[in-house]
């Protein structure tokens, strides 16, 4: 069920990232970005509904990458899943050192009216406050990337600035950690960050593991009907697809079946 395309030299990335964040604040101080960030509309909210039961809607959430195109293509892209029946967007530009997936967040999050949960590598609460100023509704914080004090940091920044922490976790131990901090949204990886390896852990383990008013999606983006099923078959309340799996008209209402959705 791990699908997702691993995220390349994830350690390289968040030394470039850091020293990103280095300059960014040598130009613009983050009492600035935090005005800007005050500025925008309040997020959208990300995984309202709550299942009644088994047979309950799951969140729909179709997977962007920066390398699927440029920012015009991006923008086609976007309001394309969101006519699709898209809940959300998950939005990746991390495929390469350069940052520039800013550009690409406020691009889509003024052409949709859909909450984008960004999936980049943060490192530090001033990219969380440039996320917020871009419109982004949700972040995805990856424990396996950081130390314990650092993600009740971010976590923290995350929900004062009024969007969803989404809390990646691959193993028991950070199950723990992470429930300690109250997200909103834990999700379950089987990929570890680092070493780009399958987890030891069973994604039924982690899944029993988390408490029931937590909502729990998948941090692997799904491309075919049997992930899908194995995702639905966990109880989660979220799942990421592909989008060619959502737009693909021959396979939208299989994926609407599968996850309980009128279309």
């Amino acid at each position: 069920m791990a699908t997702r395309e691993l995220i390349p030299h994830l350690d390289l990335i968040a030394a470039a990232r850091k020293q990103y964040v280095s300059e960014r604040k040598a130009q613009t101080p983050i009492e600035a970005v935090r005005a800007l960030a005050s500025m925008q509309k309040r997020p959208l909210p990300v995984l309202t509904a709550i299942p009644t039961d088994e047979q309950s809607p799951i969140t729909l959430v179709a997977q962007v990458r920066v390398a699927d195109g440029d920012g015009r293509e991006l923008e086609s892209l976007a309001q394309e899943l969101a006519a699709a029946g898209a809940d959300a967007l998950a939005l990746f530009t991390d495929h390469g050192l350069e940052p520039h997936g800013l550009d690409d967040l406020v691009m889509m999050t003024r052409s949709i009216n859909l909450p984008v949960i960004s999936q980049d590598v943060i490192v530090d609460e001033y990219q969380i406050v440039e996320a917020r100023a871009a419109g982004a509704s949700a972040l995805v914080l990856r424990a396996s990337t950081m130390d314990n004090n650092l993600l009740r940091t971010l976590v923290s920044t995350t929900q004062r600035n009024r969007m969803t922490a989404i809390v990646e976790v691959n193993n028991l131990e950070e199950v723990t950690y992470a429930q300690s901090l109250s997200p909103y949204v834990i999700a379950i990886s089987q990929i570890d960050g680092w070493t780009g390896e399958l987890s030891d852990q069973p994604a039924r383990d982690l899944r029993a593991a988390i408490a029931g008013n937590t909502r729990v999606i998948l941090a692997e983006s799904l491309s075919t009907f049997d992930d899908v099923r194995a995702a639905v078959n966990l109880q989660v309340d979220a799942v990421i697809v592909e989008s060619d799996l959502l737009l693909n008209p021959l396979h939208k209402a299989e994926l609407y079946h599968i996850l309980h959705r009128s279309l």
